[in-house]
């Protein structure tokens, strides 16, 4: 193998790690006899990119997106699990004026699971039947009550600790009934 001469990005690597499954999987198959069909590459394609955020227009600084698909794909989950999720106020969603539904990245950890803190708030929130959008802005808006930061940053900045998220919940619950009385 040659030397790479520039640096290898996110991109390559993952491009990289799928050729060379897919390559193990075409061998492992061509043992037994068989061969690997990948049907239509085209929709493999989308079907694989439908487990990465999306670009919106409001990307700035709720954003990136996942679209219903992506996310369910993602998560590995039914529609109606995430549906019920979102109805619970475990998953925060936006509707769009089109009608869909999106979901903000910054939600999600690595592992899929809501960030601890922000699955409180969204609750406080939705509890009170505040909209996807607003509990967005309040969660990404930053505010001298988390220090000058949003509360997302706040979450990162002391890592989730249990102080922080009784902070973020705390405040997000005081909010909430604020907002709905």
């Amino acid at each position: 193998m040659t030397p790479r001469t520039r640096t290898t990005t996110a991109v390559d690597a993952l491009t990289e790690a799928l050729r060379q499954r897919i390559e193990a999987r075409s061998e492992d198959l061509r043992a037994q006899g068989r061969t690997l069909d990948l049907g239509d590459v085209d929709e493999l394609a989308e079907r694989m990119l439908a487990a990465l955020p999306t670009v919106h227009p409001l990307d700035q600084p709720l954003g990136p997106f996942y679209d219903t698909a992506g996310l369910i794909a993602w998560l590995g989950i039914s529609r109606q699990a995430l549906f019920d999720r979102v109805r619970r106020g475990t998953v925060l969603a936006c509707r769009t004026a089109d009608g869909h539904l999106v979901y903000p990245s910054l939600q999600f950890g690595r592992n899929g699971a809501v960030r601890p803190g922000v699955v409180e708030a969204v609750g406080a929130f939705t509890r009170r039947g505040v909209d996807g959008w607003s509990v967005g802005a309040w969660l990404t808006t930053p505010t001298p009550v988390f220090d000058g930061q949003s509360a997302i940053d706040y979450l990162v900045v002391h890592r989730s600790s249990a102080s922080a998220v009784r902070h973020v919940a705390d405040r997000a619950t005081a909010d909430a009934a604020a907002w709905a009385a």
